[in-house]
């Protein structure tokens, strides 16, 4: 997929959609356009291209520049970035030792409504969403039969795009409730510039999730070589599976019997375990067995100080030699919790996995 071309036509197609937002008599900064764009077959494909990218990178220009979301540091906006911070600062397993606000409020569970870490968190979350809608209003069997350019097989191509689409939003959603509990509810049917969204509850959008992707499992591609990166039958039936492991969370009724039957779907596919469990956390783990559905990055063509570039980077420091662990330096920020490190009993042997030569397992400041 040409992710600069998605990135400049996802642009010109937002840009359009933000000023009929505001301001109808706004012109648009672009000469490309939805009556144009959609002239090249290979749009499609684009498009959907940079909806992927929106959980890698955080703008318009390598690493940091013309950021798509704005009110945080550009870095500490990555989509993979800001759900690991979320999901993990707050519990028992790690702190991230630096001084940036609102750090230290996930890491003590102190944070509210200002913490831009959650505020970028919600903000990421829709502008996929947004992406992904955008999509599917571009691609019903109406626009496509206006523009009289599309062939029986780009036809079929882009049902399945448009199930990959269903699917990123679904992804998006889920993190949404998981993380924010009730949030509105937006699709492709909300027209732009229409009356602001209304707040939908957990239940209601988990019923929307569900109902989704058992919708489009037949649309989607089975897994495969050719898939690595994509939405496939087995990605969505995993991510069903985590919906109805936590249904007694976003319903009040358990359904670990519906989760169960997705998990054995996904058992009898073609993954396994990797031999070696550290390998999947090597720079070539696209070459995994066991990863279900994963977000490609790398330093050319994907760059980014979010993702494993933050994750690699952030859990180097003291003593330990950036080019042992193929990185070009050390940002001294990720630590294990004490909590953490003491369920291991004395002896076990994962705890090699751990740097410890001229470490103290207790944490005093943080972000000092």
């Amino acid at each position: 997929m040409n992710l600069r071309t998605g990135k400049a036509l996802a642009a010109a197609l937002l840009l359009v959609a933000a000023a009929g937002c505001t301001d109808t008599t706004v012109e648009p900064k672009s000469t490309v356009t939805e009556a144009n764009v959609f002239n090249d077959p290979g749009s499609y494909q684009a498009f959907l291209a940079r909806v992927y990218a929106g959980l890698a990178v955080t703008g318009q220009q390598g690493a940091a520049g013309n950021a798509d979301i704005a009110g945080i540091d550009e870095g500490f906006s990555q989509y993979v970035r800001l759900l690991w911070e979320l999901q993990t600062l707050p519990t028992d397993e790690a702190v991230l030792g630096w001084g940036d606000v609102g750090i230290r409020d996930l890491v003590t569970l102190t944070w509210g409504s200002t913490n831009p870490f959650l505020n970028a968190m919600y903000y990421r979350v829709y502008f996929q969403v947004m992406m992904a809608n955008e999509f599917l209003r571009q691609t019903t069997d109406e626009k496509l039969a206006a523009r009289g350019n599309v062939s029986s097989a780009l036809y079929d191509e882009i049902q399945t795009y448009r199930a990959e689409a269903r699917f990123l939003r679904a992804l998006s959603y889920w993190h949404g409730i998981d993380i924010f509990g009730d949030i509105p509810l937006v699709t492709e049917a909300d027209g732009l510039g229409a009356t602001p969204p209304q707040q939908a509850s957990r239940a209601d959008i988990y019923s929307f999730l569900v109902s989704e992707l058992t919708a489009i499992i037949p649309d989607l591609p089975a897994p495969g070589a050719s898939t690595y990166g994509r939405a496939t039958t087995l990605a969505a039936r995993m991510l069903l599976a985590k919906l109805y492991m936590n249904a007694g969370v976003y319903t009040g009724t358990p359904n670990y019997a519906a989760a169960m039957t997705e998990v054995q779907a996904v058992i009898a596919g073609p993954y396994t375990l990797d031999d070696n469990y550290r390998d999947i956390f090597l720079a070539d783990n696209d070459a995994s067995p066991e990863i279900i559905f994963a977000v490609p990055s790398d330093g050319r063509r994907t760059q980014t100080w979010g993702g494993m570039t933050f994750l690699v980077h952030a859990s180097c420091g003291a003593s330990m030699n950036a080019s042992d662990y193929g990185i070009d330096g050390c940002w001294w920020g990720l630590r294990l919790k004490p909590e953490a490190y003491n369920r291991y009993a004395a002896g076990d042997g994962r705890t090699s996995y751990f740097y410890t030569s001229g470490q103290n397992v207790a944490i005093g400041s943080i972000g000092n």
